[in-house]
């Protein structure tokens, strides 16, 4: 199959591994209660939480290593079913690997907010919502959004400023792996830039002392528009003036499968941060 192929492959959400769960009320999983009295200013109460979930997950982490397993978590902004797809062939990647257990997150849009469900590509938002509590308790992380104009889109580094307070309690994300994946292009976008996007998304890795992983060198990268060692970066296909299907809540053009090279590229994605993950898990040098 060329690189211009539509390789088969799914666009709907990909269920998490533990996509059974029921929701869970914040702060569900923690003890610490803080009474109406307390002075303490908001920031420092989140600084408890967080606090309480690292104590927290450093126990379950001491559990899942007995047991070789460890989490892969894939976070994602995306109003295109592509950029899911690729979070989802991702995952497919990072499953691959014996003791993955690995799930697939979206990041709440605050803003613009979510009431006109007719921007989104059918099956986003159904997608669960990440927490602070996914991202402590994972060994890996995986974060996506398209490019815009250059830059990454203000949706995910809203999400990236709730990160901070990890770095204020001592890096609490150190050592753990992180990679980006995007897309670029299109009317309204701009074009170009995404690898400036994904520098920056590792940058926010390097702040907080986790191990940065790329796409693995393989052949499909000489021949794919946009490839780059950074990160899978999807070629926008949507054309000038599509208008949008509110009947089918898409753009037909914007959902596209991914061709082959792109397949291949972020499936080796997923699949070598699984690797990584797993060695230094195993070894123990995952907190």
């Amino acid at each position: 199959m060329s690189d211009d192929d539509d390789a088969e492959c799914p666009t709907t959400v990909c269920p998490s591994d533990d996509a059974s769960r029921e929701p869970r009320a914040r702060g569900q999983r923690m003890t610490t209660t803080v009474h109406e009295d307390d002075d303490d200013d908001a920031v420092t109460r989140r600084r408890r939480r967080v606090s309480h979930i690292i104590a927290h997950h450093r126990q379950v982490d001491r559990a899942k290593r007995r047991h070789m397993v460890f989490t892969v978590t894939i976070v994602f902004f995306s109003r295109s079913a592509r950029l899911v797809t690729a979070a989802n062939v991702i995952a497919e990647g990072a499953r691959a690997v014996e003791g993955c257990q690995c799930n697939v997150f979206r990041v709440r849009d605050v803003i613009r907010d979510e009431e006109d469900v007719r921007t989104y590509d059918r099956g986003i938002l159904d997608c669960p919502v990440v927490t602070l509590d996914d991202i402590a308790q994972s060994d890996a992380i995986i974060f996506g959004a398209p490019t815009r104009y250059g830059r990454l889109a203000p949706e995910l580094s809203a999400f990236f400023d709730k990160l901070s307070t990890f770095h204020e309690e001592g890096c609490a994300l150190k050592g753990k792996i992180g990679s980006a994946f995007t897309e670029v292009g299109g009317p309204g976008h701009g074009y170009g830039g995404h690898e400036a996007t994904l520098v920056t998304i590792h940058a926010l890795f390097l702040q907080h002392g986790m191990v940065t992983v790329g796409v693995p060198p393989l052949p499909p990268l000489e021949a794919t528009p946009n490839a780059s060692v950074f990160g899978t970066a999807l070629r926008s296909t949507v054309k000038s003036g599509a208008p949008l299907d509110f009947e089918s809540n898409s753009i037909a053009s914007r959902v596209r499968e991914l061709n082959e090279a792109e397949v291949k590229i972020a499936y080796a994605q997923g699949e070598w941060v699984s690797l990584i993950a797993k060695q230094l898990h195993d070894d123990g040098a995952i907190a």
